[in-house]
């Protein structure tokens, strides 16, 4: 369920010459984007939802702004890959990194080199914008409907000021370039964030030039050393179940295995007799929809319920089978997400 992508780095790290591994000169890294895990996700809880349910509407909303939003980003890969970047760089995306106990950097794009680390807060709007101050809204009017939005501005603000404890933390002392990225021209901006500099995907690579043209402040081992952390620390961002948002109570829902394919219920089979998706990865995917649907954690007789399982030795068999973390002991003990596997 939870997949790390920084296993894949220290073989970009690192070259073996004569049997020994030495530190590369140049290193580069940039792994494509995943496709949001949440979307299908989301797909699957509307299948549990009566499309009468007041949430069902909320959640088809949720899936289109996450799809845009992805295609956004994507969008503005593509022009991050024709900037002439130093030797070594690294393009690390959607990372969500635990700073303390309650406080996450969660990022669209982080752009690492020797000379400056860069943060992009990728947004896909369409309309006209504003940033409004006092309060600080994003203001959007689109088709006479004028709708205000948390403000980029602040959220990137928030977000640089957690990688600066982050740096202090690994003792490495490197300038913060924060942009805010609009992916596609057709958003009009009136009125333009006070603080934090804002661009068209389209013209990125014009600012990267300019912060290119710095002087390196990292050495290679520094560098390198730097990127394994920060892609080490990053895990997969669970966002708040719906329930805690919308009103949505468990005898509204739809209990059991729903087959993703064909959205057939199935009952006391080893797979779905028509798509042949077998038990255990239905099982699974409902696990994930408790999460994003109802809570942050699960007991055995939720489980039990939700899945309508057998008895309490099936939920109990499966909830360690899956890669969760159990908490407390005997009757107080629930199950949360793993970040460790």
């Amino acid at each position: 369920m939870i997949q790390r992508f920084h296993v894949f780095i220290p073989y970009l790290l690192y070259v073996c010459k004569n049997g020994i591994f030495i530190e590369k000169e140049e290193c580069v890294i940039d792994i494509p984007r995943k496709f949001p895990k949440s979307i299908p996700i989301y797909r699957r809880i509307l299948q549990r939802l009566p499309i009468y349910h007041p949430t069902y509407i909320e959640v088809e909303k949720r899936i289109k702004a996450i799809e845009a939003g992805f295609h956004g980003e994507c969008y503005v890969d593509n022009f991050l890959k024709q900037v002439p970047f130093p030797k070594s760089y690294a393009i690390l995306k959607d990372l969500h990194i635990k700073i303390d106990s309650n406080s996450y950097l969660q990022m669209d794009t982080l752009i690492l080199t020797k000379k400056y680390i860069a943060l992009l807060e990728i947004k896909n709007i369409r309309g006209k914008i504003a940033f409004q101050k006092n309060p600080d809204q994003l203001i959007r009017e689109f088709d006479g409907e004028v709708t205000p939005f948390k403000c980029p501005e602040q959220q990137i603000t928030r977000q640089t000021k957690k990688l600066q404890v982050l740096l202090k933390e690994l003792k490495i002392d490197l300038p913060i370039k924060k942009i805010i990225v609009l992916a596609y021209s057709k958003t009009h901006v009136v009125l333009p964030p006070k603080y934090t500099t804002i661009v068209m995907g389209c013209d990125i690579s014009i600012y990267m030039d300019d912060y290119n043209q710095l002087p390196d402040v990292l050495s290679t081992t520094k560098f390198n050393q730097l990127s394994r952390q920060l892609a080490a620390k990053s895990f997969e961002y669970i966002p708040p179940s719906i329930a805690q948002t919308y009103p949505v109570k468990l005898a509204d829902v739809k209990t059991g295995l729903i087959c993703p394919i064909c959205k057939r219920k199935v009952s006391g089979q080893l797979k779905c007799p028509t798509c042949k998706v077998g038990k255990l990865l239905l099982q699974q995917q409902a696990v994930e929809d408790w999460f994003y649907l109802m809570k942050d954690s699960i007991t055995n007789r939720e489980c039990v319920y939700f899945l309508e399982l057998k008895d309490k030795h099936a939920g109990n068999y499966l909830l360690n089978k899956l890669p969760l973390q159990p908490v407390n002991n005997h009757k107080l003990r629930h199950y949360v997400m793993s970040h460790d596997r």
